[in-house]
């Protein structure tokens, strides 16, 4: 029997600036763990505003959510972080990667706060999750002597690193090319 990861209830979302405008009204869904959808549409109808709140990033919203079976209503910041880091890996259109840490220490970062492993574990994993993603070979230099899709690589690879059950990602591919983006699919089915 599959096991329900994500479950929304009556997502609703407006913005206020300056009047009140409905983004998204009365989202309800659920998914099971091994399972992969996609949120399609039009530029501007709420697919990342609907993301921001499923990743637990935006918490102004009407309706309900529980991830890995736990309602995200009414948890406190440092709690919904935890969450984010433990059980969601998030993959945004640009990569946010920062140019002062090499590539390495940039996927290692979630690893190291969520410690649960030492840091020894955690650069092992870090480089792991580079190698599947066949840029190991980067691991020492700085973001910033990346090409585009490498970054998002290295992006990808940091929202792998605490092994989320959740990979959540906004236009993820956009800068991969169809090699990596077969691989990228491949890895998350398994």
């Amino acid at each position: 029997m599959e096991s329900v990861i994500l479950k929304a209830a009556g997502i609703s979302k407006y913005f206020h600036d300056p009047v009140s405008v409905r983004v998204l009204k009365d989202v309800s869904f659920s998914v099971n763990k091994a399972e992969f959808i996609s949120v399609i549409g039009k530029s501007g109808c709420g697919k990342s505003t609907l993301l921001y709140i499923l990743s637990t990033m935006d918490t102004d919203y009407e309706g309900d959510l529980w991830i890995d079976g736990v309602q995200m209503r009414n948890k406190n910041e440092a709690e919904l972080a935890r969450v984010r880091n433990e059980k969601i890996g998030f993959v945004f259109q640009f990569h946010y990667l920062l140019n002062e840490f090499s590539v390495l220490r940039n996927v290692m970062l979630p690893g190291l706060k969520l410690g649960i492993h030492s840091e020894k574990e955690v650069e092992h994993r870090a480089y792991e999750k580079l190698k599947i993603l066949g840029i190991e070979n980067e691991a020492l230099k700085s973001p910033n002597q990346l090409s585009g899709g490498q970054k998002q690589r290295v992006a990808i690879a940091r929202a792998l690193i605490n092994d989320p059950i959740i990979i959540m990602g906004d236009e993820p591919t956009g800068n991969l090319d169809k090699k990596i983006v077969i691989l990228f699919l491949i890895y998350f089915k398994n």
